[in-house]
């Protein structure tokens, strides 16, 4: 009865939070689905911010950092599918997939000489980035980057039993009693909310759920 209980208003409460959530960047296509970008500055050169995994809002979890840049760069932060208001794929989450994607993104967009800016496991995709698109990257800066060598790379994580956390609805309880991960940041108490609702939309949706398994 409790657990019919959690999923009844986890189905309510994701179905109310849709209808609120305000959209921001763009849309661009890319494989025939919506990525979403944000862009802020007008400087010369160009700074791509890419997200550490699971980083379920980048355009708005960047936000203060993105404030700090745009005075003196363009700052394009690039919500990978799965992630932030970007659509979902069934497409398999491989290194190659996802750089191919971000930089079908930026091309659309016509974004062709830039600074890679990662976080987290965008330090592995970057290298990766960087070895492909030699000609357009200029430099890339890793905010706490992962490296392919460092412990707990072939950890086997559990997706399916996250999978059922989120179904279930005990995922958005576990979120709502623990402690607010956004307690004494400088964000305003709206941009906190929305990150709050799509986070509980995003976090180990299908798409990330993939990228983890591999």
């Amino acid at each position: 009865l409790y657990l019919g209980i959690v999923y009844i208003a986890n189905v309510m409460s994701s179905h109310s939070e849709q209808k609120r959530i305000v959209p921001y960047g763009q849309h661009v296509s890319v494989d025939g689905k919506n990525m979403n970008v944000l862009i802020q500055g007008e400087g010369e050169e160009t700074i791509v911010l890419l997200p550490g995994y699971g980083t379920a809002t980048p355009g708005l979890d960047f936000k203060l950092l993105i404030d700090e840049l745009s005075p003196f760069y363009k700052v394009v932060a690039v919500e990978p599918f799965g992630y932030g208001l970007s659509d979902e794929t069934v497409k398999e989450r491989t290194t190659e997939n996802m750089v191919s994607e971000v930089h079908e993104a930026l091309q659309r967009l016509n974004i062709n000489r830039y600074m890679l800016m990662g976080h987290s496991i965008t330090g592995i995709y970057g290298i990766d980035y960087v070895n492909k698109y030699p000609n357009e990257v200029t430099a890339f800066v890793g905010i706490d980057s992962s490296v392919a060598t460092q412990p707990g790379m072939d950890i086997n994580f559990p997706s399916k039993t996250f999978a059922y956390l989120k179904k279930s609805g005990l995922l958005r309880l576990t979120m709502k009693i623990s402690a607010d991960p956004y307690a004494g940041l400088a964000f305003d108490e709206k941009t906190v909310e929305q990150m709050k609702m799509i986070s509980n939309k995003n976090m180990y949706n299908d798409t990330t759920l993939n990228e983890m398994d591999h």
